[in-house]
């Protein structure tokens, strides 16, 4: 197969090295300047919130509304960060005012266009928050019905476009001094800002769902973006949310648990068109209403499965009669807006750009996903034959089929001259005896707040050769056993447990790279090692 080539790079060998040694290490090898501030930011770190432009007036124009019981509808985005933006400003609102209704989109529908504005009708003030569309149309026809308009959000402005005629638009791309803050961030600082004007103490209530949007969105926690690290630091000290709570349950709430347990539940409701199921969870207090809510998202995950399931045979026929092709078209017949997802997975396996594409009559639609080059979308835009929005490496993409072939060649000769290489940057070597819970303490220290600009620390510990092999949930996840208070965990192991059998009792070497964690298992409190890869030498 013609895939990327792939390149380790060991920053540092640690082997032997006491905790302290390699915790400093670690340190100075990611350029912390100061490690304090770092691992405690402080409220300091929050820029002034006036420093977001309009938010004065739109505080004027919300608490005018209060006072007036003027009927206020929140419009929640339909990702993570929309779901947890729209649950803060609908929640915090609740304090003041029982005329507050919540709307959200169905499917991946963002914002107003295309929306049937009727829905709003009776709604006086309407809050918009994670979305600004790119146009004012629909805001200019809600503006000519008298519906006040409050934008909280954080995507690209065109300056050339006159939103602010008809809407009081809040966002961390005018001119603020964390352009990384998301949605949830935006609508968090608005909500402190209510605060301190009517002189109430209720945001702090949701800066665990602040802390859900900021990460799953993959914001930058680096030190140069201190305020999105204070808030998650903040937001991941308690779980206050009930949806939070159920989800999560008895496991530690932090960054790993919102990326493979919240976002993914709030993702396939989007894809299965589910999404009041998410707006009711995360909205919901008393417990048996989460529970209903939070087991029909959990429903829509497992139907995503099924579906996705149905499909990888073709979609992995289709992608192997490409493999010496730069980029790989994929075409999929299903109703659910799973190409995104689809796409992650064979991004994994082909490690090339992807596209999965579904028949939309005059075009072909759906999502793009690419490894190895800086800016696939800006490529894919560059060409003039397509729209492509979202993130540089995975955005939605919709292609005219009557410029499809041209796009594609256009592609294939941008690409032509570039080898595709993926390098996994792994920031020390230990031996397995080196790790210790005083070791995984200090690093899980590090790894608190973790995301883009800050990647959780990557350890590779190899030349295992006495160990035993195990599993968890009947066989779905991977456990080596090379001690009793150590496991090596694979989640969703797709090998052989067969032959990780015979290596073991061949005591064949193992070598393994991922991320250090503690916990229970079952009554047993283990050292693990959450495996990304593991190799036999």
């Amino acid at each position: 197969m013609n895939k990327s080539k792939k390149n380790y790079n060991i920053h540092n060998d640690c082997r032997g090295m006491c905790e302290q040694e390699i915790f400093e290490t670690i340190v100075k090898d990611r350029k912390i300047v100061d490690i304090e501030h770092f691992l405690n930011p402080t409220i300091e770190d929050l820029i002034p919130y006036e420093c977001l432009k309009r938010i004065d007036e739109a505080e004027k124009l919300l608490e005018n509304a209060i006072d007036k019981n003027l009927h206020v509808g929140i419009l929640w985005d339909t990702d993570t960060d929309g779901v947890s933006s729209g649950a803060i400003m609908t929640r915090y609102l609740k304090h003041f005012t029982d005329n507050v209704t919540p709307f959200i989109n169905e499917g991946k529908a963002h914002g107003l266009i295309g929306q049937d504005l009727e829905r709003f009708k009776d709604i006086d003030l309407l809050i918009i928050v994670d979305s600004l569309d790119k146009n004012t149309t629909q805001y200019e026809k809600l503006w000519d019905k008298g519906t006040e308009l409050i934008i909280l959000d954080h995507h690209d402005i065109d300056r050339s476009v006159d939103y602010d005629t008809y809407a009081v638009l809040v966002s961390s791309q005018r001119d603020y001094a964390n352009p990384h803050l998301s949605g949830s961030g935006v609508v968090w600082k608005f909500c402190k800002y209510l605060d301190e004007c009517m002189m109430c103490e209720y945001a702090d209530e949701y800066t665990d769902l602040a802390t859900c949007g900021l990460v799953a969105d993959m914001v930058d926690v680096s030190e140069n973006s201190m305020e999105n690290r204070y808030i998650i630091y903040q937001g991941l000290k308690e779980k206050i949310n009930p949806a939070i709570k159920k989800v999560i349950g008895s496991f530690s709430f932090n960054s790993k648990a919102i990326a493979f347990s919240i976002a993914p539940l709030i993702n396939a409701a989007n894809r299965m068109s589910k999404n009041e199921s998410a707006m009711n969870a995360f909205f919901a207090d008393e417990n048996k209403e989460v529970l209903k809510y939070v087991k029909e998202l959990r429903q829509c995950k497992e139907e995503q499965n099924v579906k996705v399931n149905s499909l990888m045979d073709d979609i992995i026929a289709q992608a192997d009669t490409q493999i010496d092709k730069k980029v790989i078209s994929i075409m999929i017949n299903s109703d659910a807006d799973i190409a995104g997802l689809l796409g992650n997975k064979l991004l994994e396996k082909y490690q090339r750009p992807l596209l999965i594409l579904r028949d939309k009559k005059e075009s072909y639609g759906g999502s793009a996903r690419a490894i190895g080059i800086d800016d696939f979308r800006k490529m894919c835009s560059n060409t003039g034959m397509c729209e492509a929005n979202g993130h540089p490496l995975a955005f939605g993409i919709n292609i005219p089929k009557k410029c499809y072939e041209m796009f594609i060649t256009a592609i294939e000769d941008e690409l032509s001259d570039i080898e595709f290489e993926v390098n996994t940057d792994i920031d020390i070597e230990i031996e397995l005896g080196d790790l210790s819970r005083e070791l995984i303490d200090k690093i899980k220290q590090l790894d608190f707040v973790s995301g883009t600009g800050f990647k959780p620390i990557i350890v590779k510990i190899a030349d295992i050769t006495e160990y035993e092999i195990g599993n968890m949930s009947q066989g779905k996840h991977l456990v080596v056993k090379p001690n009793n208070y150590t496991n090596l965990i694979y989640w969703n192991w797709n090998g052989s447990f067969d032959e990780m059998e015979d290596n073991a009792m061949l005591e064949e070497p193992i070598t393994v790279i991922g991320n250090v964690d503690s916990g229970f298992i079952g009554r047993n409190f283990s050292l693990q090692v959450i495996m990304s890869e593991l190799g036999v030498t």
